[in-house]
């Protein structure tokens, strides 16, 4: 797994990273607290995101990691953004399956997994 934060992912291309991570045979991520959905989370919001995948050229596929959210992130690269094209954002209930198919459309190559959803959250996951 591989974090970034907004400024890394649009100004100086680095990547979060804790040494200390790697001291220890389990897998170690970030600290995250959930959203609260009272209001339609923005870019600006996010400390932290989860890097799902990147490309030369500043194409990348992030998940809010940090507030922890349905809330995706679709870079477009850099020709795109410099003809007035920004970064593609996917929220709340049917995200996932939205950025999945404009992935698949920009012929971005993803793969899921089936995870368990607490049923209390599967709102998120189905179509609206």
């Amino acid at each position: 797994m591989r974090f970034k934060t907004t400024h890394n992912i649009f100004k100086d291309f680095g990547e979060h990273f804790d040494p200390n991570w790697m001291d220890s045979n389990k897998i170690i991520t970030p600290p995250k607290k959930d959203w609260d959905y009272k209001r339609q989370m923005q870019i600006e919001d996010v400390n932290l995101w989860e890097v799902i995948y990147e490309q030369g050229g500043g194409f990348g596929i992030y998940a809010a990691w940090d507030p922890y959210a349905e809330f995706y992130m679709i870079r477009v690269g850099w020709f795109l953004e410099a003809q007035g094209y920004g970064a593609e954002i996917y929220y709340g209930p049917g995200s996932m399956n939205k950025m999945i198919k404009r992935a698949k459309e920009l012929n971005i190559p993803i793969s899921t997994n089936n995870v368990w959803i607490d049923p209390n959250d599967m709102w998120l996951y189905t179509e609206a």
